[in-house]
């Protein structure tokens, strides 16, 4: 088991993995940014098998690129789309049937979007890497753990709502739940080109 010495090292290691591999898709480089993969598509169907998607009236989505399968899978089920405009500088709803397609772009974001009110039933983030314990790495910023915190604040998610990833089966790590914080959200379930990992 391959040990890490700091969160930084393990971003770099699964960043050059990807693109030397040729697993990263669009964008690219993926150095610095939560990566898209290829599958990340067929790993984000698989969403629409957990009972918490299906049973979920409203769906948390991060604005990375490789969750915008997640965001156009929300509103074809006919479900509230939440997302946090990027720098958290906003957080809104979005119910739009039609226009799909574009509204689950950042630019469509501000143009289908209304001010957050509906209480949201599951969280979707992605990340750098993760762990079999849950653990999860964004890229640096803290947004994925701010987000959290926030919605938790102002009432629209609870301490059960359940937290899920979409990632290459290759960004999964054994363990390094030694370099979490306590601030470090743990995510319930892992997505992947393969399979759905429950921790």
């Amino acid at each position: 088991m391959k040990k890490f010495n700091s969160k930084e090292e393990i971003r770099n290691y699964i960043w050059q993995m990807l693109e030397e591999n040729d697993i990263a898709d669009f964008p690219r480089p993926c150095f610095g940014r939560i990566p898209n993969f290829i599958g990340s598509k067929q790993a984000s169907e698989k969403i629409k098998k957990l009972y918490e998607f299906k049973q979920a009236n409203c769906v948390f989505s991060a604005p990375d690129f490789v969750l915008k399968t997640i965001r156009k899978l929300v509103l074809k089920e006919g479900k509230v789309l939440a997302v946090a405009l990027p720098h958290m500088t906003d957080f809104i709803e979005i119910r739009e049937y039609r226009y799909i397609e574009e509204a689950v772009s950042i630019k469509g974001f501000t143009k289908f979007g209304k001010p957050l009110k509906t209480n949201i039933d599951l969280f979707v983030q992605g990340s750098v890497a993760v762990d079999l314990k849950g653990t999860r790495l964004g890229k640096g910023s803290g947004y994925g753990d701010q987000e959290w915190d926030y919605l938790l604040k102002i009432g629209l998610i609870s301490d059960d709502t359940k937290v899920v990833t979409i990632v290459h089966s290759t960004q999964i790590l054994d363990s390094f739940s030694y370099l979490a914080e306590p601030t470090d959200k743990k995510i319930d379930y892992i997505i992947t080109e393969k399979d759905i990992i429950k921790i």
